[in-house]
């Protein structure tokens, strides 16, 4: 079966946040890290099942879920889970604090920049000291994590494929990384949401699976919504090898997480169950879409982008051009980005092209118009 990528959606005036960010002005969104394209038909008609069901009260994760997620991440990644490791939890971004949270002795955080939001502000959230090392199209620099840790940072916050670069990690890259760990006694969470958008046919290799000698220190967290685009039904899991880390977690998460999301469940059962050929398809379109937008902006030589291995997301350094604050430029001519201030690296800007071809091709138009502006 073929899936429709190239169907626009008419997303504003709904409660869309990227598509109404800008009003009634004449801006195409390309910020936020949700995708233009419709649902799989598989998980659509497993919601409208679900309701004509009629019944929403509170719910458990079903033993078909578990089946397959093991089943998934035992395909696509290569990655045998235990069922035990699991822990459900209400989305990403909130596990990445409770993973922290259930540690005895968390020390100081560290976490790569630039990195997505939510992980540079767990430190603070939980009122722990940290800092950053670097990270960039090369891998990270584990001088300055080293340095990290011995200024007292004993728990590393990763995110894998790593938002905004689209950077993947080998095995040589985790080797260097856990004989760290190791040698500071540290504990690694691992945001690895966008492992299912892996490009040019590559496959995720997660931490735990790259370094099984440092299992019991790696908490990874694993959704669909970024794959799937079922962003606006947060679910996730915690895979948590250590006994005694999952236990906490599971305590932390006992009084203050509500209990699973009915609709998320099912659409991620469904996805992972019945969706392989359309995210196949899917991988397909956002290869495409992503030479697409290396090649058209190739001539430039303001700017570099930053290729990407995988998520839909491409990072572009534009300090040549000397603008204050590149997003707000850029929205002047039509096109909404993510500004490098929002991932602590002033002069990048992140351009979001899981979208279909016209609206890319719209936007990069708007992006060439700005930068020739400013010659």
């Amino acid at each position: 079966m073929q899936y429709d990528f190239q169907q626009h959606i008419d997303r504003r005036h709904g409660d869309s946040i990227k598509w109404n960010r800008y009003g009634d002005e004449d801006v195409i969104p390309m910020w936020v890290a949700d995708m233009d394209f419709a649902i799989a038909p598989a998980i659509k008609q497993a919601l409208a099942d679900r309701v004509d069901h009629g019944v929403f009260g509170y719910a458990h994760v079903d033993a078909q879920l578990v089946h397959a997620a093991i089943a998934w991440f035992a395909k696509r990644w290569d990655w045998h889970i235990d069922p035990s490791w699991l822990v459900a939890i209400p989305a990403v971004v909130p596990g990445l604090n409770y993973a922290v949270q259930a540690l005895d002795n968390p020390g100081k955080i560290t976490w790569p920049n630039p990195v997505y939001g939510p992980i540079a502000k767990v430190a603070s959230h939980l009122n722990l000291g940290g800092g950053t090392f670097g990270v960039d199209a090369d891998g990270w620099d584990l001088q300055q994590l080293e340095q990290q840790l011995q200024a007292g940072a004993r728990t590393v916050m990763l995110c894998c494929p790593q938002n905004p670069i689209g950077r993947c990690f080998s095995q040589d890259d985790y080797q260097a990384l856990a004989e760290l760990i190791e040698r500071f006694d540290a504990y690694v969470v691992s945001d690895d949401i966008h492992g299912d958008l892996m490009l040019d046919g590559q496959q995720h290799l997660p931490l735990i699976k790259a370094c099984p000698q440092i299992a019991e220190r790696v908490l990874t967290l694993v959704a669909g919504g970024k794959a799937f685009n079922i962003a606006g039904l947060p679910f996730a899991f915690a895979v948590v090898p250590n006994r005694h880390w999952r236990k906490s977690l599971q305590d932390k998460l006992s009084g203050f997480a509500p209990s699973p999301c009915v609709a998320a469940m099912t659409a991620l059962k469904a996805a992972w169950l019945h969706g392989e050929a359309w995210l196949d398809q899917l991988l397909t379109v956002l290869t495409e879409n992503r030479d697409y937008l290396m090649s058209t902006l190739a001539d430039l030589p303001e700017i570099e982008v930053i290729r990407p291995e995988a998520t839909y997301l491409a990072w572009i350094d534009c300090r040549k051009l000397n603008w204050s604050k590149p997003a707000q430029h850029l929205r002047r001519f039509g096109l909404g980005v993510s500004d490098g201030t929002e991932f602590a690296k002033p002069g990048f800007v992140r351009i979001n092209f899981g979208c279909p071809k016209e609206t890319l091709a719209q936007g990069l138009a708007r992006f060439r118009l700005a930068v020739e502006a400013s010659r």
